[in-house]
């Protein structure tokens, strides 16, 4: 079970980091907001060491990898909490490119939760993909699948849903329900 969750934590960090090397520029500003170099190539860095990172956790699993992906995710967390101390909405996470979004709680807990996993999963040495494949239905294809859907949710709340929220506190509810209102119904029993 361990090693299926740092299969997840693994992918979103590097799908993370693909996003970085396909969109350096969506990176750099948080790089600058951070006090670091705000270079396109500091942030295509960043995202090869994570999609490596990512990839070969995913794949080996162990606990120097599952060790290395803590780090990163603890460095996220920390990094998130001094972008919303400084309190500049204007700068997006750089986390996913050009879709992420503010830095905002939902990222500190998703990070935190995911140094969390992989921190358990080193302490016990949880096995990769590779190592488990053996044991599962089809040579893990039903495991990948899972992991898929999992990693692109789990992205989808660190992109899109701190968006959503951050819109529905600028919209009153009142003036939300003006515009989709609901319809009244009935249900009358026959016979």
């Amino acid at each position: 079970m361990l090693g299926a969750l740092l299969g997840v934590v693994a992918g979103v960090l590097a799908v993370g980091g693909m996003a970085k090397l396909r969109a350096p520029d969506a990176t750099t500003p948080m790089l600058a907001a951070l006090g670091l170099p705000a270079r396109t190539l500091v942030a295509r860095l960043l995202g090869a060491v994570e999609v490596g990172i990512g990839a070969a956790t995913f794949l080996l699993g162990g606990r120097v990898l599952a060790a290395l992906t803590a780090l990163l995710f603890v460095g996220f967390t920390v990094s998130i909490l001094r972008l919303r101390a400084r309190g500049d909405a204007s700068v997006s996470c750089g986390c996913f490119g050009r879709s992420s979004a503010p830095p905002s709680t939902i990222h500190v807990a998703v990070d935190t939760a995911a140094a969390l996993v992989a921190a358990a999963a080193a302490a016990v040495a949880a096995p990769g993909f590779v190592d488990l494949r053996s044991e599962l239905p089809a040579g893990g294809a039903s495991y990948v699948l899972v992991a898929v859907v999992a990693i692109g949710l789990v992205v989808a709340v660190l992109t899109a849903l701190p968006e959503a929220l951050d819109a529905a506190r600028r919209r009153p509810a009142s003036e939300t329900a003006r515009l989709r209102p609901v319809q009244a119904f009935r249900v009358e029993a026959s016979g």
